[in-house]
């Protein structure tokens, strides 16, 4: 199987301007009517190019959720000493209160 790039006779640095040459002069020597084959492999080549391209600076543009995980025994540790400092006997609540 030949890479996208050896379809549209281009190396793999080639510059979007030579990618976009290089398809439609491919297009112009493979016409659809005459080779219908040929012109679907080129286009499959230039669009799975294209989409490389597209999908890195996707990536790079794309917006992430956080990911993070909690530690159990760390979430417990403060949830006590959370619950040490708020404790309130009722007596000292009604205190406090009047």
């Amino acid at each position: 199987m030949t890479s996208p790039y050896d379809r549209l006779g281009i190396s793999s640095n080639a510059t979007l301007a030579e990618i976009k040459a290089a398809y439609h002069a491919n297009l112009r020597k493979f016409p659809a009517h005459t080779h219908p084959e040929e012109f679907k492999a080129i286009r499959a080549a230039y669009e799975a190019i294209r989409k490389g391209e597209t999908t890195k600076l996707d990536d790079f543009l794309k917006v992430r959720p956080l990911e993070a995980s909690l530690d159990p025994e760390l979430l417990r540790q403060l949830r006590e000493r959370a619950l040490a400092q708020v404790e309130v006997s009722l007596n000292e609540l009604i205190r406090e209160t009047f």
